[in-house]
């Protein structure tokens, strides 16, 4: 499924590289509006401020169902190097969609005028994983973009709606001063706005069918570590618009929405005596529930090839169930349509859920169908325990459902890969849409449990033969990491990862299995030889007993102003026994840790057991986003997490 236009736009006006050298261009006409915003005060923005948007004004026209002309005016000043991204200039269209008129202008620091006009722009695509896609993209790159240049630009294009509804961001990366929002509606029709919360703006009737939102001196957003993506940050509108005969109550809800992706998809499901046959063949009689769950999914994953073809109105309606599965290739909306079809002939019960593939990008104040994503939802029928699966929701009827994303061949069924997890979803039920919240996988259902055996001799060499194994996430990520790997590139990785633990070490031998199966934990052993693991000092050896793995993460002593991104909830275990040389006792033991802030808990314990040292520690992370002012709280945790990685164990030689 393809995000929407507005998305895509956004996506687009980060890439910076200029793709085209213009050609000479005539005496600029510069407008007025462009002489007026550039006279206007700039304000005073951070010292990391890349350039600020002086006039950001769209204006909307609906002309009829679906219709509407969008006229746009955007004006930059740059500031730093990095704000040249500013400068390149793009315009999607989309099927049907007609360009009136495109123009755009720059102003370079010496005051010198350039004009770019409709034969100076280019038409170019975005990369992606779709084999073809109908959106068309014009494009030219500003002559001049080093800081204190001025670049405007303005377009007017005749869209088309498959709903009635425009989304769009109102917020952007750099620092907005002013910005104007319109809307013309034919006589008799309505609209309702939706906006984030701290963002509402009252709409202002400026004439009998027309409509003006404005606000001055929007903030941008700043660069942090692992910060949310940028599109989920900024804030964004949607307008729903409608006839009299329509009526508020069936637009610009989750539930019309759900109605109308109903109606798009009524029949795309419907089985064939070929999808018949190919179910009885996987689950024949009297396959029970998890069967039949475990045979269609791991089909529709593994025999279906992820392939995009989307044009006009299949951006959002899928192929027919038996076109998907007779050219066995379809985009996520196909693999989530054929797989409801089968699941209707083994006689389970499943609906689609919208999603985007951002982590809290949908917001349940703006209905819209801004989604990049089609996943299943998959009906656990009565008597059937749904504890045996982690990725889990109740509805609003009371119904318990798995949700589940064939397109990723990865995750099995029962489990979501964390970019899906605990965000908004929009559930297409039969007779509407529900937002539900989809599961957050519990920490022990992603597990990492390592176990090493070392010995390490007088003179400081370590030798180690170690085993673990990983389950959930934890094992899907490491798949994916193996999966264009050769055994030699395998090693290369591994060696890469134990060279952030070990220095001058030499791998004997890796063995992985189980790669695989994806239903199955995932075993990795090892043996490696560390020839200078110890360090001596002054007659003593000191060893960290930690001897694997680095948990704890670099913090910034700074104020933080958005959430921080994890990777995965996870139970991560590691248990290190140690030989030590008979030549040596223990002479100092670091103490034990225990550290839960909530969110995360940390504990490491180590213990002298006659010869052996006996190192065993713990991290669990329970949430996937840490808010902004919890930082403080993991900033701790890896203050102590990194103390206790680094901890020593000292040894003395014993007396002859």
């Amino acid at each position: 499924m393809s995000p929407s236009a507005n998305k895509i736009g956004f996506v687009a006006c980060l890439i910076a590289a200029a793709l085209f050298e213009s050609a000479q261009l005539g005496a600029a006409t510069t407008p007025e509006w462009v002489r007026e915003a550039s006279l206007k005060p700039l304000g005073s923005y951070p010292a990391e401020t890349k350039a600020v948007v002086l006039l950001s004004q769209t204006d909307y026209t609906v002309t009829g169902d679906g219709e509407y002309v969008e006229h746009s005016r955007r004006m930059a000043r740059i500031l730093r190097p990095e704000g040249r991204a500013w400068g390149d200039l793009l315009v999607d269209l989309r099927q049907g969609e007609k360009l009136n008129s495109i123009h755009a202008w720059t102003v370079d620091r010496y005051g010198r005028e350039y004009e770019f006009k409709q034969k100076d722009f280019t038409e170019r695509s975005l990369s992606s994983d779709e084999l073809y896609s109908d959106i068309r993209f014009l494009n030219a790159q500003a002559t001049s973009t080093d800081p204190g240049s001025l670049v405007a630009f303005e377009f007017e294009v005749r869209r088309r709606a498959y709903v009635n509804e425009i989304n769009r961001f109102f917020q952007e990366v750099n620092p907005v001063r002013e910005l104007r929002i319109t809307l013309t509606l034919p006589q008799g029709w309505g609209f309702r706005d939706s906006w984030p919360e701290g963002y509402r703006m009252t709409a202002k009737q400026s004439a009998p069918n027309r409509w003006e939102w404005t606000a001055h001196d929007l903030e941008g957003l700043r660069d942090e570590p692992a910060m949310p993506d940028k599109s989920v940050l900024l804030g964004r509108l949607t307008i729903a618009y409608f006839t009299a005969k329509d009526g508020v109550a069936s637009s610009g809800s989750w539930n019309a929405l759900g109605q109308w992706y109903n109606q798009l998809t009524a029949g795309r499901r419907d089985p064939t005596p070929e999808i018949i046959r190919e179910v009885e063949r996987l689950a024949p009689p009297p396959a029970d529930f998890g069967t039949k769950l475990e045979a269609l999914t791991r089909f529709v994953q593994t025999q279906v090839r992820y392939v995009g073809i989307e044009i006009g109105i299949g951006g959002y309606q899928p192929h027919l169930a038996r076109e998907v599965f007779y050219h066995r290739y379809g985009d996520c909306k196909d693999k989530a349509t054929l797989l409801s079809s089968m699941f209707k002939v083994a006689g389970l019960e499943s609906d689609y859920v919208l999603i985007d593939s951002d982590r809290g990008f949908v917001n349940p104040a703006v209905p819209s169908l801004w989604f990049d994503h089609v996943i299943v939802a998959i009906e656990i029928p009565e008597g059937v325990k749904a504890n045996l699966y982690a990725a889990v929701v109740n509805s609003q009827a009371g119904k318990r459902y798995i949700i589940f994303d064939p397109t990723d061949e990865y995750t099995p069924v029962g489990s979501l890969r964390p970019e899906l997890q605990n965000s908004q979803a929009l559930l297409v039920r039969a007779d509407g849409g529900e937002l539900i919240r989809t599961p957050l996988v519990a920490p022990e259902r992603n597990r990492i449990v390592r176990s090493g055996h070392f010995v390490l001799t007088a003179d400081g060499r370590l030798t180690g033969e170690v085993s673990e194994n990983r389950s959930g996430d934890l094992a899907s990520r490491e798949r994916r990491n193996l999966q264009y790997a050769d055994e030699r590139r395998r090693a290369d990785q591994f060696e890469r990862w134990l060279g952030r633990s070990l220095q001058g070490f030499s791998l004997e031998r890796m063995e992985i299995q189980r790669a695989d199966e994806i239903d199955k934990e995932l075993s990795i052993s090892y043996k490696f030889i560390a020839p200078q693991y110890a360090q001596s000092r002054g007659g003593l050896l000191v060893i960290r007993p930690r001897v694997l793995d680095q948990k704890s993460s670099h913090v910034e002593r700074k104020l933080r102003h958005y959430p921080l991104e994890l990777h995965s909830t996870a139970d991560e275990t590691d248990v290190f026994e140690i030989e030590l040389p008979t030549e040596y006792e223990v002479e100092e033991l670091p103490d034990s840790v225990k550290i839960d802030v909530g969110f995360a808990a940390y504990e490491s314990r180590i213990r002298v057991e006659g010869s052996k040292l006996r190192y065993w520690r713990e991290y669990v992370i329970r949430e996937l986003t840490v808010p902004s002012e919890n930082y403080q709280e993991w900033a701790r945790l890896q203050e102590v997490i990194g103390s206790d990685e680094a901890a020593a164990v000292v040894l003395k030689r014993v007396s002859p």
